[in-house]
């Protein structure tokens, strides 16, 4: 009698154990799974090496969240690397890339605080520079010398603070380079989608992807069967992504639209950080 009530108890503790297991697995696969971030696309909102929870159950990101997609470029089909980028544009929004922030659908956003750009700084005052960089505890980024200046990296706070610092004069030799401008409407699933020379580029992978006749590109033009096309109906919606190292991060600007297949969730909470003051912090 005790031997059977030994077997029952093992039974039903080794079915806790596999009920417990396939939860742990169902969470992970359709609700939350922990992320290591391996790039230093997200600096300084988030930084390499942190830990954060994916949101896995949430594939239509809002304006400006920070979301974990597959590439959508067809030659990374076999290897499928993983990217951590924030959205900027929703279906339909029209965006315009400027060189101190973006404006959607008319409305204007600036570069979020934690977005890293790059920066010259003259020769002639680069020891006073980096003088002040210490003095306000700022870390020297990227640093890389040329001919007549050095080329580093700040957020548009740290640039703001080593400013003050500065005289008038000096601040002349302290500027920011900036980013080619652009205008792009991001595609809406069933929706005609008119094609110009500029969005043309970033459509090309998903209009490859999409495609039922055969394509080609000339000229800055698209042919299907031979037929040349303005428009293009798209079957499924896309977003447009832009890190906040624009610097190093690989984003929209080099893959393209990204389509709600590839949007895998989105990042919700860093819960282990190297950085005191990114321990256990929403994503912003």
């Amino acid at each position: 009698m005790q031997d059977k009530q030994k077997i029952k108890t093992t039974v039903k503790l080794l079915l806790f154990i596999l009920f417990l297991i396939a939860v742990v697995v169902a969470i992970r696969f359709y609700l939350i799974e922990s992320y290591r971030i391996s790039t230093t696309a997200m600096e300084n909102s988030l930084k390499k090496g942190d830990f954060i929870l994916v949101n896995k159950s949430n594939k239509q990101p809002k304006g400006n969240q920070v979301i974990l997609f597959v590439s959508p470029l067809l030659k990374d089909s076999a290897s499928t690397p993983l990217f951590l980028s924030r959205c900027i544009g929703l279906p339909g929004d029209t965006i315009r890339i400027a060189q101190d922030g973006y404006t959607i659908n008319g409305r204007y956003f600036p570069l979020s605080p934690n977005t890293v750009c790059q920066y010259n700084v003259d020769n002639a005052i680069v020891e006073s520079f980096l003088n002040v960089m210490k003095r306000l505890e700022i870390s020297v980024r990227n640093q890389k010398q040329e001919e007549k200046n050095v080329l580093l990296s700040l957020t548009p706070f740290e640039e703001y603070s080593i400013r003050e610092e500065l005289d008038e004069q000096t601040n002349k030799l302290f500027t920011k380079l900036y980013a080619e401008e652009y205008t792009l409407v991001v595609p809406r699933k069933n929706r005609p989608y008119r094609l110009t020379p500029e969005n043309l580029t970033a459509c090309k992978e998903a209009i490859l992807h999409e495609a039922e006749l055969s394509v080609s590109f000339r000229d800055q033009k698209l042919f299907m069967d031979g037929k040349e096309t303005n428009f293009f109906f798209f079957r499924q919606d896309y977003y447009w992504v832009l890190s906040d190292n624009t610097k190093d991060g690989i984003d929209s600007r080099h893959l393209g639209f990204i389509p709600a297949d590839n949007i895998l969730g989105t990042a919700w909470w860093c819960w282990f950080s190297q950085q005191s003051d990114h321990l256990f912090k929403p994503v912003y």
